[in-house]
């Protein structure tokens, strides 16, 4: 959790967990099929929370169930302390700010922002002022006269979180909210978004399928695969110590190998299917001989060197031969053919342009048995591709 205090809005000081959202049991089936199954998960008050995954893994269905847009088949939704499955949208104390931002583009911004309280019955002079402070807060106050076809999408974005903010939810959905703006504008809003989170101290639920932006943004990060939660934790926690193949492939930084158990002890040393040989240190597992593990090892912790070709035979070491390599500024991602699949290495400059590598070039790949992962289950499918794309942008 960041550091700073968080002041929750106004009236909700004395509430204590105001902004805790907790799911037991919940589940949501569209015919027969399940977009969420059995869902339990605690978000807690006051948390930037990034629900993360591909298309059609459930998160977006998981914020519309909080927001009340949807209705569990199963299950309970708790915010704070209220129970609120059945409640319409406006008694949950939560706000939604949509993909498309749906300004009414015959408003004013000014009005625009002001909607939700008319809609509450504020009084005009009321609504406007406190639409006029929130403008402020979000730096556009200079442009409340205009229509939101003047505006460029960063501005829209900040009307849209303004119209979200000024009923003082205990709670704000975001959906996809970064997800039309350009690269530019993505990063800035990024951080526009956090420090406005640490300023009002509200829960943020934000849905996203990049995993950049869920690490740079969430106290909490939940990955998410086919409709069940496979990993809750903190950003750093999820990136470097993913439990499984999948979050360790999703997430992007890690390479995933697979192989059975040759011995075990205080290091444990297993081989893959194309011969080679990992060890790691058990830290507590106690695999049995013969049985399938999965290990991961971060990208960034790879050394790749020039090799004659073949097989290695050295421990923690692969052989393969380049098939691409992409300047990433501060790193070279260099994508190596191994006997299984696909290794990647993120050589930092300084290293790459001291022994350059090409395509076709034979390489070997090491790295420390410290630096190596072991996940909680093996792969079902034995030595798999260990190749994961970063998704996003």
């Amino acid at each position: 959790m960041n550091s700073m205090t968080k002041m929750p809005p106004p009236g909700a000081a004395n509430e204590q967990g105001f902004g805790e959202i907790r799911l037991a049991n919940v589940s949501k089936k569209f015919g027969n099929t399940y977009a969420v199954e059995n869902i339990n998960l605690t978000i807690p008050h006051g948390s930037y929370c990034c629900l993360l995954g591909p298309s059609g893994c459930g998160k977006t269905t998981i914020l519309r169930m909080i927001a009340g847009h949807e209705t569990p088949t199963a299950g309970e939704i708790w915010i704070g302390d209220q129970m609120v499955v059945g409640k319409p949208p406006v008694e949950r104390g939560t706000a939604m700010m949509f993909q498309s931002y749906a300004l009414f583009p015959h408003l004013t911004v000014l009005d625009n922002v002001a909607f939700y309280l008319k809609m509450r019955s504020v009084g005009k002079e009321e609504r406007r002022k406190r639409a006029a402070e929130m403008l402020e807060r979000v730096q556009l106050d200079h442009l409340k006269d205009r229509m939101p076809a003047q505006l460029s999408g960063g501005q829209q974005q900040r009307v849209a979180l303004a119209r979200s903010l000024i009923t003082n939810p205990r709670v704000l959905l975001l959906d996809e909210p970064l997800s039309a703006l350009d690269e530019f504008l993505r990063l800035r809003m990024r951080g526009e978004l956090k420090s406005l989170q640490n300023e009002l101290g509200i829960t943020f639920v934000h849905v996203t399928h990049t995993q950049p932006e869920a690490i740079a943004l969430a106290d909490m990060v939940v990955v998410m695969d086919t409709g069940r939660i496979d990993q809750a934790d903190t950003a750093n926690v999820i990136f470097d110590k993913p439990k499984t193949p999948y979050v360790a492939r999703f997430m992007g930084g890690q390479n995933v190998m697979t192989g059975a158990v040759e011995s075990a002890g205080n290091v444990i040393r297993l081989k893959t299917a194309d011969g080679a040989v990992v060890e790691a240190l058990a830290g507590g597992a106690t695999p049995v001989k013969g049985t399938p593990m999965s290990v991961s090892v971060r990208r960034d912790h790879i050394d790749l060197k020039k090799s004659s070709g073949g097989t290695t035979g050295a421990v923690n070491s692969v052989g393969g031969v380049v098939e691409t390599t992409e300047y990433q500024g501060s790193y070279v991602k260099v994508t190596m053919k191994t006997g299984s699949g696909l290794f990647v290495a993120n050589v930092s400059d300084r290293a790459y342009f001291a022994e350059a590598v090409d395509t076709g070039d034979a390489v070997v790949a090491s790295w420390k048995t410290e630096d190596v992962h072991i996940l909680s289950k093996a792969d079902s499918g034995g030595a798999a591709d260990p190749y994961q794309e970063e998704g996003g942008h």
